[in-house]
């Protein structure tokens, strides 16, 4: 007869295997009954969380063009922003050892886009 599950190993801190092995008798279920829910409450709770993530997202998006709505940029406000986030990036680049000339730039796309596998 074969089997119907499949072993796996794992290692863990020796703490915690006294607090799987003091829960599964608490609980009166084996080890494996344990991490089988273990398993299936963390799923749940990745896909609420990916849900609330992109919850979150549209709310944001929403929000944003809310504002843009109430009150839109104009060309001057777009232009002074434009440079303050010019500026930021170019505080960061400096920060990372990253050249902003327009060589280096376009070097780094390419290489960026090589490792993407892109053209």
């Amino acid at each position: 007869m074969s089997r119907t599950s499949k072993i796996i190993g794992f290692s863990v801190h020796p703490a915690m295997v006294n607090e799987v092995e003091a829960l599964a008798r608490e609980e009166r279920r084996t080890k494996s009954e344990l991490f089988r829910e273990m398993l299936r409450v963390y799923q749940r709770f990745r896909e609420q969380r990916d849900r609330d993530e992109a919850s979150w997202v549209s709310n944001l998006i929403r929000e944003a063009r809310a504002e843009r709505a109430r009150r839109p940029m104009t060309a001057d406000e777009i232009l002074r922003e434009s440079q303050r986030l010019s500026r930021a990036g170019a505080r960061r680049a400096k920060k990372l050892g990253i050249e902003t000339n327009s060589t280096s730039i376009s070097n780094l796309i390419h290489e960026r886009r090589k490792t993407r596998g892109s053209a």
